[in-house]
Parts: structure tokens; sequence; C-alpha cells
């Protein structure tokens, strides 16, 4: 997320560059806007056809989230790694007062939250973003809940499956993203900003 890379120039954002200008939770209230369904119309909701918002996100240290040899890394951001965007689409199956959404860094990758040994752990899925969030089903394991957090600027992201652990990063760079409590020594707050589709291209 340092760097974008458009053909062969790569292009380096400001230091001090403002990281978005709304709030998350007004770009969640945006997001779910229109969606909220009674119980009764919950099983003949048509199928979205929305694509998925792109964020770049990186952290309160100042490390990017990239995806490398099919894992999830938060590295320096004066690495010279192309750009990675995050895939965001609502969960309309969960509260939407709590801003439930799916999360997928790729086309073939979806975020998702298992239980391994004595806490959960973040793991990609081989799951298309658009096609779980036509399932009509809750997901829990797939979905975060996401808020504003820590102040107007930053954000976090709640596992649905397991209340209490968010989405986080090392103090050290080049470390997994995994799953974390709040109060601990890992980042749990994230900057944001929202980018557009043409813009890109996704892998």
């Amino acid at each position: 997320m340092e760097s974008v890379n458009n053909g062969s120039q790569v292009v380096q954002p400001e230091k001090n560059e403002k990281a978005h200008k709304t709030t998350w939770d007004q770009e969640m209230r945006d997001l779910f806007k229109g969606k909220e369904l009674k119980p009764e119309e919950a099983t003949c909701r048509p199928m979205s056809e929305e694509a998925p918002r792109l964020y770049r996100i990186w952290d309160v240290s100042q490390k990017t989230i990239i995806l490398t040899n099919n894992m999830l890394i938060a590295t320096s951001r004066n690495s010279n790694e192309p750009e990675q965007l995050i895939r965001v689409l609502p969960n309309t199956n969960l509260d939407p007062k709590k801003q439930p959404i799916f999360m997928s860094p790729s086309d073939k990758h979806t975020l998702s939250c298992i239980k391994s040994g004595s806490r959960p752990q973040l793991q990609l899925a081989e799951e298309n973003i658009v096609k779980l969030s036509k399932k009509g089903e809750e997901l829990l394991n797939f979905s975060f809940y996401s808020k504003t957090d820590g102040s107007v600027e930053t954000c976090s992201f709640e596992s649905a499956e397991f209340p209490g652990w968010f989405l986080s990063t090392s103090l050290e760079p080049n470390k997994p993203v995994g799953l974390s409590q709040q109060g601990g020594t890992e980042n749990t707050l994230f900057y944001f900003e929202r980018k557009e589709l043409h813009m890109f291209t996704l892998p």
C-alpha cells in the first residue's frame, strides 16, 4: 500500500497525506444504506450485483497490509511493494448497527476466523467475496464488525465469530496479520483510504 504501480512508474504518496475525508462509520452508513430488510423479506432478497468497495488499509504504526505467498503481511510503508487493496462488502444477514463486513485481499481469497488450539486465528479462505455475500447466510466466521475506533481517523475490525478478537498487526514489520484482543502489544487500529475501481487492475 506504500506505492502504486502505475505501469512502469511507481507513485509514492506524501508522508503526511490525509487518509480520508470521512470516518469509517460514515463510510459504513453509506455502504449499508437501503440494505436493511424486514425478516420476512430476507428469503426473497434479490442477489446483489454490487461490486466490492476498495480500501487501502494501514496500521497506526504506518505498516501496510499486503498479500504475499497467500499470506497477509504487515510491512513498512517505505517498501516498493505495489499497492494492495482490500475488497469490502456488507453482510446484510447480521445486525447492520454493528456494520458487519466481508474483507478480501484478492478475487480468490476472503478473510476468515477459525479456532486453532486455544485461540482464534486469521486465515485466508479460498472463497470469492461476491459469492459469499449472495449466500443469504450469517457466515460469522467470514464477518467482521467494523467501527470508527481510537480516533476519528482510525477504525477496527472485530471478528463476528469470536467477539473481543480484532484484526491485528505485530509491532515488528513483515509479520503475518492476525487476531488479538485490544489492550495488548499488537496494533488493532487502522487508517483507511477508499479507492476507485477504475484506477486499478485487481489480482
